[in-house]
């Protein structure tokens, strides 16, 4: 298993979906949880974002406009700095091929759409405490 990333004391996720409504959505979810939430609509606005910051969960879709969110997320687990970045992928593609590929590309966490916000919540609360007990 992977070790997950210590989270700072003021939490932030990065929540990349290219469907305005979704990504509020997810935002509006994340934040009710305490996080401080980047939003990108693109994985090279996303890519952007990673370059200036480290974020303590990234929440992508499969489906993005200019590369596919499972491209995006073996992106981050080959980067030294943002490997161990738990990333929750959020997405319509609910076929158990699809997850599998999802677990391939390096994913923490699959949720398909239509979601229930308290499965959100329960999947970064866990991924959070799995954080803190590696940090300790």
């Amino acid at each position: 298993m992977r070790a997950i990333v210590a989270l700072s004391c003021d939490p932030e996720a990065l929540v990349v979906e290219d469907d305005p409504d979704a990504r509020r959505l997810v935002a509006a979810c994340l934040r009710r949880i305490g996080l401080r939430v980047h939003e990108a609509s693109s994985a090279h606005e996303a890519s952007a974002l990673l370059d200036r910051t480290t974020p303590d969960l990234v929440c992508l879709d499969v489906r993005l406009p200019d590369l596919s969110g499972l491209r995006l997320c073996e992106q981050i687990r080959a980067s030294d700095r943002l490997r161990d970045v738990p990333v929750v992928v959020i997405t319509a593609m609910a076929k158990a091929a699809d997850r599998a590929r999802a677990e391939v590309a390096g994913a923490d966490r699959y949720l398909t759409k239509p979601f229930r916000a308290e499965a959100l919540a329960e999947s970064v609360r866990e991924l959070m405490a799995l954080a803190a007990v590696a940090a300790s």
